[in-house]
């Protein structure tokens, strides 16, 4: 009886443990840094509310290739430092864009807010030459928004945004 029991304990652990080296190898890390490019002016303040952020991937065979990292609704100010977002557990493999939907875009200029104009709500960021993510490994993603301009009294935040891998 007793060598039964420390058998069935045996096989037990190594399922668990199988499972947990599965889960481990063929995930891997993903974590996403924001940074603007440096401002001459320290009035200007730029918050962003990221409702939805999703990254894309390439060698999928699965069909949706779009892999939800969070649905957390986070408000940041953009800033020349680099400002952690967010990290999440995803699949191995080669991802090539990042998707952030902007549910708000506020501007602060001295003690005035002001609301930007994001055209489609939607940021579709290209990764500068791809991210290959391995299984247990973490990779670190730097998004730049180099393309703010000021037009007719507007603040605009172009669309055309890159990211790129930066460990």
């Amino acid at each position: 009886m007793n060598k039964l029991l420390i058998a069935g304990v045996i096989l037990i652990i190594l399922i668990a443990g199988g499972l947990y080296g599965y889960y481990y190898f063929s995930t891997g890390t993903v974590k996403i840094y924001l940074q603007d490019a440096p401002s001459s002016s320290q009035l200007l303040k730029i918050y962003l509310t990221i409702s939805s952020i999703m990254i894309h991937r390439t060698n999928s065979t699965n069909s949706s290739a779009w892999i939800t990292i969070s649905n957390k609704t986070i408000t940041v100010l953009l800033s020349s430092n680099m400002t952690f977002l967010t990290s999440a557990r995803i699949p191995a493999g080669e991802y090539n864009e990042i998707f952030l939907q902007i549910s708000a875009a506020q501007v602060t200029i001295g003690n005035v807010n002001v609301s930007a104009k994001l055209p489609s709500e939607v940021l579709k960021i290209h990764i500068i030459n791809g991210m290959d993510l391995k299984g247990g490994s973490t990779e670190s993603l730097l998004i730049s928004f180099p393309h703010i301009a000021y037009a007719n009294g507007q603040v605009i935040i172009s669309p055309s945004i890159t990211a790129q891998v930066i460990s």
